[in-house]
């Protein structure tokens, strides 16, 4: 079997198309279709129906893909490594970061990181939602987090910590009082996520390091950072945010930061890696980037 016909099948399997398979391989299309018309001509089998408008596998051709489709990555893998490890980063990173400080903090640096190896490819998905680094098959998912992260076999990279801050508007307190406690906030109109930081900002750490998830009564659930600002600043309600997020509002009085009896759980951002076997050179190395522009912000 011709591992370049192979290598063609596969990537009209994950491309979905003849054409997009030729953008991705950048090679012409009638090329494409040609080495595909070999493979089932060596193979005695038709492994894609197509016509002007679609295209499938068949059974023959889901099988195909289901037995070739690793290997093939494997082999691209290995190539990319080779390269990699002679200072030649290539190949190409599915990444996803949160939207609002992905274009805030490391809009610049992703930029330059790919101008700086032209043979890196990335495609970046930009969302304030969590994503599942398994099924959306991301390389590495840059994201929020606060207190316990769930064990799913994952492997996460800490990034930066942030000190997280207990606020709210004069207008809040004026109304409801200014707790003291952790548990008086279960009892009172909070700010909280709708999806984000696994649906429920709102951990504390105890004197024993552990970590307290709190339940909050809320009418307002946002997985923006502005937005959840802006409804604190607007006395919707309490609300949790990273210090250096609202240290500008408690500055000028708009908001003010509550004493509690429980430490709020530092604002983590992590990376997360499906598993180590994808952790490769040019991953690594693009989260060291990230990793240094956050530091240095």
């Amino acid at each position: 079997m011709n591992l370049d016909y192979l290598k063609v099948f596969v990537a009209i399997a994950r491309q979905g198309s003849i054409l997009a398979a030729s953008r991705a391989l950048a090679m012409p299309k009638s090329t494409v279709a040609r080495h595909l018309d070999q493979l089932e001509s060596q193979l005695s089998h038709q492994l894609v129906l197509r016509n002007t408008r679609h295209l499938r596998l068949t059974a023959e051709g889901q099988r195909l893909y289901h037995l070739a489709g690793d290997i093939i990555g494997d082999l691209e893998e290995i190539e990319h490594e080779m390269k990699n490890r002679h200072g030649n980063l290539s190949g190409r990173i599915t990444v996803a970061i949160p939207s609002e400080f992905g274009v805030k903090w490391l809009n610049e640096s992703i930029a330059d990181f790919v101008a700086d190896h032209p043979d890196i490819a990335i495609d970046c998905i930009t969302s304030m939602a969590p994503l599942d680094p398994v099924r959306r098959d991301v390389d590495v998912s840059i994201c929020y987090h606060r207190g316990k992260l769930s064990d799913s076999g994952m492997v996460v990279r800490p990034l930066v910590s942030m000190r997280s801050a207990v606020v709210a508007a004069p207008s809040v307190i004026a109304r409801h009082g200014r707790p003291a406690s952790v548990q008086e906030l279960s009892h009172l109109p909070c700010i909280s996520t709708l999806t984000a930081l696994q649906s429920n900002p709102w951990h504390f750490i105890d004197a024993e390091g552990r970590t307290i998830a709190l339940d909050v009564p809320t009418r307002y659930r946002v997985d923006s950072s502005l937005m959840l600002i802006a409804g604190a600043r607007a006395g919707i309600g309490y609300a949790i945010i990273p210090y250096e997020f609202c240290q500008e509002s408690i500055g000028s009085g708009d908001l003010i930061e509550l004493a509690l009896d429980l430490k709020p759980a530092p604002l983590e951002i992590v990376a997360i890696h499906p598993d180590r076997k994808s952790i490769s050179t040019r991953t690594r190395a693009f989260v060291d980037i990230v990793e240094k522009q956050l530091l240095a912000r």
